[in-house]
């Protein structure tokens, strides 16, 4: 089989990967300096496994910036483009309708459309009415919802936990579950496309508010004097509850979460009143408040004072920043003077190029530099670099070490020598000698 897939991100080249195990690929991008290091064979992403995977299957997929030659031929397109949030909270749709009207124009017959990017209900429709418009009924559109985490892709594509395929003909849908050729033991849900649109969203805003209710329980358990990853556990023994996104923090952020449940609220916004979304959101905003005030209150003054900022993408081991929570952290810090040193081992360009800059700020990729003789450091994702810190190696290189953990990385009893505050657990506050 033929398929061409528009949109070399996360989810597309995650799906390159994958399918080319079986089919011809042709991978498109309009990002012209993207694709030629895909042909050169360079990373693009800090994924585990997937270069190899990319490398392994080189000669049933190539990368091209032409999108006539990666539709030649081609049996399937699939559509995994970005639906980022506007300032109303909506997906942006118009990469989903430019590259509709390039495949209008240039596809051949009996085309399958698959829309892997995540979608608004009703998103399918409207294709299958916009094709209608310009005489192309014969270009079938099918949702199939993508369940990918970050740092982690590769296996999520390879051993996904469902398959959820939205259509509006059997046959088609048969089709595309061929054409994904899983294990038998991957459950497949054929259903219409407004439900597997909805899967997506409902998946996602369940999960937010798992993350948003662990939070707000750690702050009972700070209050009580417990400890929220004992209770977490406890929680998670029961199956009806599991241990999945029971972890405390400072928040979620990624390119997801914040905005599937912004596009849900703004879906509805006219008709329904959404009073748990709004709640998650709530929540998650004042985390990372709260926070920061408990940071101030302890420093009182950061003027002049080096501040370590570890963890620059919104989750560890990876380059993305999008709706990093370190944003937040860094606001609040870039004002009151101090020197900021920010550091992560991938995203820091990308981090830099996300915001405005402010000249009080350094950024580096040595974790040493950034401790060396810091006063006090903020985590913010949980990056495997930052976890194998030890107290002996932050007392050897901070100023007398003051750690605010956001991420819970390390248990009370390694931290003992070390004044440390973390989320939903009793601070260690070192007697004065």
């Amino acid at each position: 089989m033929n398929v061409a897939i528009f949109g070399l991100g996360y989810v597309g080249l995650a799906n390159a990967a994958y399918l080319s195990n079986f089919h011809h690929v042709r991978g498109f991008d309009i990002d012209e300096i993207r694709v030629q290091k895909l042909q050169d064979g360079q990373h693009v992403l800090a994924e585990p496994q997937l270069q190899s995977m990319l490398k392994k299957h080189a000669n049933r997929l190539t990368f091209t910036w032409d999108p006539a030659q990666a539709l030649e031929e081609a049996e399937i397109v699939l559509f995994a483009l970005p639906t980022p949030a506007q300032a109303d909270g909506s997906p942006d749709l118009s990469h989903i309708f430019e590259a509709a009207e390039v495949v209008y124009k240039l596809a051949p017959s009996s085309m399958t459309l698959v829309i892997r990017s995540t979608v608004p209900p009703g998103t399918q429709k409207r294709l299958v009415t916009y094709f209608l418009k310009h005489q192309r009924p014969d270009i079938r559109v099918v949702c199939v919802p993508e369940f990918l985490s970050q740092g982690r892709i590769v296996q999520d594509v390879i051993h996904p936990t469902r398959l959820v395929v939205g259509a509006d003909e059997e046959s088609i849908a048969k089709q595309v579950v061929n054409m994904f050729n899983y294990a038998k033991d991957v459950p497949v849900l054929i259903t219409t496309p407004i439900n597997a649109e909805m899967i997506k969203y409902a998946s996602n805003a369940f999960l937010a508010t798992k993350i948003s209710f662990i939070n707000e329980m750690s702050r009972f358990s700070e209050l009580f004097d417990g400890n929220i990853e004992v209770i977490a556990e406890g929680m998670g023994y029961d199956p009806r509850i599991g241990s999945s996104f029971l972890k405390a923090g400072i928040g979620f952020g990624g390119s997801c979460f914040p905005k599937d449940l912004q596009a849900l609220q703004h879906a509805v916004r006219s008709q329904i009143e959404t009073p748990l979304i709004d709640s998650v959101l709530k929540i998650n905003v004042s985390q990372v408040e709260r926070f920061m005030d408990r940071f101030f209150k302890r420093m009182k003054s950061i003027k002049h004072k080096k501040i370590a900022v570890l963890g620059l993408s919104f989750k560890g081991d990876t380059m993305d920043v999008r709706h990093s929570l370190a944003y937040d952290v860094i606001n609040r810090l870039v004002d009151q003077q101090g020197k900021i040193f920010a550091y992560d081992p991938r995203a820091t360009l990308t981090f830099f190029e996300g915001r405005s800059e402010a000249p009080c700020i350094a950024y580096t990729e040595d974790l040493e530099e950034a401790l060396k003789d810091a006063d006090a450091a903020i985590i913010c994702n949980d990056d495997s670099t930052i976890k194998q810190l030890s107290s002996k190696s932050i007392l050897k290189l901070m100023n007398k070490p003051i750690i605010f953990d956001g991420r819970n990385l390390f248990s009370l009893e390694s931290m003992k020598d070390i004044e440390y505050y973390s989320i939903g657990r009793a601070n260690i506050i070192q007697k004065k000698k």
